[in-house]
């Protein structure tokens, strides 16, 4: 159960990092590419999927913090929301939106690391 919680982490932060990174390629232009709306999704299920191993009674030390849980599915919802706005919309995104996206990535990676 220790190797396919630590396999959904990489894979979790991998999403996060491919939708980051492919909002900076695309920042000069504001023409969003699909692989961020992709990858924002792919995070946010492995995020779920993270929550839920978690949960088990005994199969992993420690006891979850839904508090901290709950935030972050809350952010990475609206990071998936606003990927997906940016990507219908393409170069006529708002600000707010497209400012948005790496906002929710930053605060969503900052909340898992220091909270």
């Amino acid at each position: 159960m220790s190797f396919l919680f630590s396999l959904f982490v990489v894979l979790h932060l991998i999403c996060w990092a491919v939708a980051l990174g492919t909002w900076v390629a695309a920042a000069r232009t504001r023409q969003p590419n699909k692989g961020m709306a992709h990858a924002t999704a792919g995070a946010l299920v492995f995020g779920i999927l993270l929550a839920a191993l978690i949960s088990i009674p005994g199969a992993l030390p420690g006891d979850p913090n839904h508090m901290k849980l709950g935030i972050k599915l809350l952010i990475g919802l609206v990071a998936v929301a606003l990927a997906y706005i940016a990507n219908k919309k393409g170069p006529e995104t708002p600000s707010a939106v497209w400012f948005g996206i790496p906002t929710a990535i930053i605060a969503n990676v900052i909340i898992a690391v220091f909270v």
